[in-house]
């Protein structure tokens, strides 16, 4: 995995251009459980992560909620509010105790209007945000939920792998109705197609914690291009 594949907007300035950045936010403590925003707000704020952790998510009219994505140190929320004033369309929720830097929207917006080197950063971050959302809604779309939650694998083994001599070590617990979040389905659809796998020696799961054993097998069925690192996490 080259360095460049798992750096975040954040890695990718320079030391006078974070740091001048940071001058212009505001540091916050937000505990776990607490909201930065919900669907349909106005954006106001971007949030700089330097510790704990955000999830992205979208729900629906009858109460399904799905999963998009884990936000961690270093990671940008909120940035898809720049230059417009489009509504929020997803959820942000803390999920661990975070410390934040909150810019105000029209500050970066500032910012990037005099600052090249940072406005052509979050050039780059946000299409590099836009191919992970594409490919995360391809895998959706396209693969129905047995592909869909193959792909929520890799990107887990991406993102909380351990390589172990019996394969790929997901540090991280995960229950069966997260990952029918993740995937939009029941948690019983999920059940059974982790059984299936499971009969298969495709995975193990022990105490909700899943090895993956074959996954060159779950890349096969997808037919995965090995896209970067940073298009293929959760």
């Amino acid at each position: 995995m080259k360095k460049e594949d798992t750096m975040t907007f954040f890695d990718g300035l320079r030391h006078e251009e974070q740091q001048l950045l940071l001058s212009k936010g505001t540091e916050i403590n937000v505990q776990k459980g607490s909201s930065l925003f919900l669907e349909g707000d106005q954006p106001n704020h971007i949030y700089l992560v330097k510790s704990g952790k955000v999830r992205l998510s979208k729900s629906t009219i009858d109460g399904k909620v799905l999963f998009i994505e884990l936000k961690e140190k270093n990671d940008l929320v909120g940035e898809l509010s720049l230059y417009n004033s489009l509504k929020v369309t997803c959820n942000a929720e803390v999920v661990s105790d975070a410390m934040m830097i909150r810019f105000d929207r029209s500050t970066v917006e500032e910012i990037c209007n005099e600052n090249g080197a940072i406005a052509i950063a979050f050039m780059k971050w946000l299409s590099t945000h836009n191919n992970f959302i594409l490919a995360q809604f391809r895998d959706l779309i396209f693969c129905g939920k047995k592909g869909a939650l193959y792909s929520v694998l890799i990107r887990l083994s991406n993102s909380h792998g351990k390589q172990q001599k019996n394969g790929i070590f997901i540090n991280k617990k995960l229950t069966n109705q997260e990952l029918a979040n993740y995937v939009g389905a029941t948690r019983e659809s999920i059940s059974r197609i982790l059984k299936s796998l499971a009969s298969e020696n495709i995975i193990s799961i022990n105490s909700k914690y899943i090895t993956i054993h074959k996954i060159h097998y779950l890349k096969e069925q997808l037919r995965c291009e090995d896209c970067p690192f940073i298009e293929c996490k959760l």
